[in-house]
């Protein structure tokens, strides 16, 4: 038994999957209590993005089961067991192997298999950076409505540079049209464009179920995604590391209330 302890650094028991080549594929949490335990690995590799970092809902505990991987392909695998304790990782066990293998009354070759995880494991890498464009551009969002609401609160405050963030929120609303879609127009049931993240999530989701092949409509929308995309991971980054920061020391040195995301500064 690991003795449990809570905080960042409780103790935890780590099951490491590993393909044939020794790379590691996944890694769970087992429980720490003593006794014949059992953990359930779903032949999935990491889901692109985190759990919400909330109490899951009664809805979504019945119809949600979270983000998931993609299925593994079938081969040979082995699993190591391990805790870490006070952030230390020690070995205790394995490796041991085992076979993932096709199911015989299936219809999939090795040869499709082989083609869904080469399109699984591109369009997984697509998935996670919409969704941390996304956060982050919410994220801004919000940052650049608390540099408005700073900027009110100090009268001083040139026109110029209240004009300014107000043309920064445009320029993100832009870009978030496009990464989840009009919301806007979406409200009043008006037809809009397949946002960036609707195309990747459907795709995913669609694939997500299915030991097949991608289809044509799955590489035709990745394709159409990955296009889309683009100019946005140029335009993000340019707005919230380079623009956005030039106003926020502006309120730094006229001494407006913090904001998240300023960096406060001593005075010299």
């Amino acid at each position: 038994m690991v003795a449990a302890r809570g905080g960042p650094s409780a103790p935890a028991i780590l099951l490491t999957m590993m393909d044939a080549a020794g790379k590691p594929v996944r890694v769970m949490t087992g429980p720490v209590q003593k006794g014949v335990q059992r953990v359930a690995w779903d032949l999935r590799a990491p889901a692109h993005q985190l759990p919400p970092n909330r109490p899951r809902s009664e809805g979504e505990e019945i119809f949600d089961g979270g983000p998931t991987g993609p299925y593994v392909v079938p081969g040979r695998y082995s699993v190591t067991l391990s805790q870490r304790v006070a952030c230390v990782v020690t070995h205790l066990a394995g490796p041991v192997s085992f076979n993932v293998l096709v199911d015989p009354q299936g219809t999939q070759t090795l040869a499709d298999d082989a083609a869904r995880w080469r399109f699984q494991e591109t369009l997984q890498n697509l998935r996670r950076e919409v969704a941390g464009a996304l956060e982050l551009a919410n994220n801004t969002s919000s940052r650049l409505d608390a540099i408005r609401r700073a900027l009110d609160a100090r009268p001083a405050a040139p026109r110029a540079l209240h004009d300014q963030v107000r043309a920064y929120q445009k320029r993100l609303n832009a870009i978030l049209v496009e990464l989840r879609g009009d919301r806007a127009l979406g409200s009043r049931s008006m037809p809009t464009p397949m946002a960036i993240s609707e195309r990747v999530n459907t795709t995913g989701y669609e694939m997500g179920r299915t030991l097949g092949r991608p289809t044509a409509t799955h590489e035709q929308r990745y394709q159409i995604a990955s296009e889309l995309f683009a100019p946005q991971l140029t335009s993000l980054p340019q707005l919230v590391e380079t623009d956005i920061p030039a106003p926020e020391r502006e309120l730094e040195r006229a001494g407006a209330p913090y904001t998240p995301g300023r960096i406060p500064r001593a005075e010299q």
